[in-house]
């Protein structure tokens, strides 16, 4: 028994040293950790609007960028942003869009030098992007196409530091614009115009279902608020066209609903208002902000068709719209 024993710890013995043997005829590797600090920045890709009205332009472009390092930095690292619109074709043939390059006096690039402080491992001043205040560049930003702003890293310097290989996707900033007549601060009509005294020819449609217990559709053009109609639509959002029988110059529109129960206006918040020539191309002339019985724009507008646009809310009607009164205030 003891002999055997001894002749397992031999074999064993054996094949130990044949795999040091095997293993020493192999390459061998020392493996070291990377000698630079990399300094990197993530994808921080945004939306904005840009909304232009007769009087102001409103944008929410409020853009930051932080940039990092790897490690702590033994040293003072600058890091250098920079928007690079050589980057614009190849993500519009990506995305199928047409964005373009905005205009560079319209942008406001701040800390597009950053720094590391030693120590640290975030620049202590990130870049920010922004829209100039100068109206009259903004009042210029009106592409229907939108616009594009890509930014991207382009150098760091300092304190062994060199960009990382994988961590540098730019951000790009896509920008739509939109115009908007609507004067939101108004809820009752101030101005000049006149309501249409005499409605014969007007008609409506709607995608919706017009309740059989209410009154027919055309009652909104009677200029009794006592007979209405109530329209509804459960499956998607609710539109209301109206046609005037020809163009109208106006601005503003009023919307009453029934008087039965004391007159109370029909926009509310969401609606939108669009109108047309030819009721086929249509053009968005703003959202309604807050319940309203007269939507107001800020400069008269000329147009034969008007879409009233209710969101769907879900619920049993989805979306719904009651309408004793409709008008325009011709000028």
């Amino acid at each position: 028994m003891k002999n055997r024993k001894n002749l397992f710890y031999i074999g064993m013995f054996a094949i130990c040293v044949l795999g040091f043997t095997a293993c020493g005829d192999d390459e061998t590797y020392d493996v070291y950790g990377d000698p630079y600090n990399r300094v990197y920045i993530l994808d921080n890709s945004k939306e904005y609007k840009i909304v232009q009205t007769p009087i102001s332009t409103v944008s929410n472009v409020d853009f930051t960028w932080e940039a990092r390092c790897s490690k702590k930095a033994s040293g003072d690292i600058r890091v250098t942003v920079a928007v690079d619109n050589s980057l614009i074709e190849a993500y519009n043939e990506e995305h199928d869009t047409e964005f373009e390059a905005l205009p560079v006096e319209a942008v406001m690039l701040e800390n597009a030098e950053m720094t590391i402080p030693a120590g640290e491992m975030v620049v202590a001043d990130a870049v920010h992007l922004k829209l100039t205040d100068d109206a009259n560049v903004l009042s210029t930003l009106k592409s229907e196409k939108g616009y594009i702003v890509p930014l991207r890293i382009v150098s760091a310097e300092g304190a062994n530091s060199q960009l990382s290989t994988n961590m540098l996707a730019p951000s790009f900033l896509t920008i739509t614009v939109t115009e908007d007549n609507m004067n939101h601060e108004a809820t009752q009509y101030t101005g000049t115009g006149t309501l249409v005294a005499d409605q014969t020819g007007w008609t409506a449609t709607t995608n919706g279902t017009v309740q059989s217990w209410y009154d027919p559709i055309e009652s909104i053009f009677d200029g009794n608020g006592e007979t209405y109609c109530y329209i509804s639509n459960s499956s998607g959002d609710l539109w209301l066209d109206v046609d005037m029988g020809k163009p109208y110059s106006f601005d503003g529109i009023r919307m009453m609903s029934s008087s039965y129960y004391g007159d109370s206006g029909s926009f509310s918040a969401g609606m939108t208002v669009s109108t047309s020539d030819n009721g086929t191309d249509w053009k968005a002339q703003g959202e309604i902000e807050s319940d309203a019985e007269d939507c107001v724009f800020y400069a008269p507008l000329t147009a034969r068709y008007i879409r009233i646009t209710v969101p769907n809310a879900g619920g049993w009607y989805g979306a719904s719209l009651e309408c004793g009164v409709f008008n325009v205030y011709a000028k």
